[in-house]
């Protein structure tokens, strides 16, 4: 059986969870406390030599990243509607997934670490201006492209997993997404597809 290595207030081990609700695939779930410094022991280091969540283990296969794990999962459990084999839709499924890790994910993912998880005066002074500025270029990216279309690329897919979970958590982080009428659309176009599960923290 599939082992997710995951922590329930990570939106990257979120998106593995999503995925694999949405593929009805069996998995065993192992939360790692990274607030107690587990990712950091021995043990799991020697899974993941980057020491971060998700990974994912399948029989003696293990692999971390957690848009990797998207691909790996969706190519695995293929034929279904989260990765095309038709050359342009898949460029465009890459395209979006990695916009989601360069340039969403870095920036809002962190703003809700620092607002979230920290105390005011341990935020670098200046950190939170640059990550609003920088993440609502991202959000505004996604407005300008969901204004013309229902999810990212056509029909549902692993980009919209990729770039859903800390755009949907960026209020936790100062941001306002009322001011993105169609990203606010698009999560709840999300919440809506089969098999659905809500982000648990």
């Amino acid at each position: 059986m599939i082992k997710l290595y995951e922590h329930p207030l990570s939106g990257n081990a979120y998106k593995a969870k999503l995925l694999l609700h949405q593929l009805s695939v069996e998995y065993e779930g192992v939360t790692v406390d990274i607030f107690a410094g587990e990712h950091k022991k021995e043990e799991f280091s020697a899974l993941n030599p980057n020491c971060k969540i998700p990974v994912l283990a399948d029989g003696e296969f293990v692999m971390w990243e957690s848009n990797a794990i998207l691909f790996y999962l969706a190519k695995k459990f293929s034929p279904n509607p989260y990765l095309s084999d038709d050359p342009e839709t898949y460029g465009l499924i890459a395209q979006w997934t990695f916009f989601g890790k360069t340039t969403v994910d870095p920036n809002l993912a962190l703003a809700r670490y620092f607002v979230k998880f920290l105390p005011p005066d341990q935020v670098p002074p200046g950190t939170l201006e640059k990550l609003h500025a920088q993440g609502n270029v991202a959000l505004a990216i996604l407005e300008d492209h969901l204004s013309r279309n229902e999810f990212l690329c056509g029909s549902y897919s692993i980009a919209d997993i990729a770039c859903y979970p800390y755009t949907m958590l960026c209020g936790e982080g100062g941001f306002d997404l009322e001011i993105y009428p169609s990203v606010r659309r698009w999560c709840g176009s999300v919440e809506e597809t089969p098999n659905f599960i809500a982000f648990a923290g």
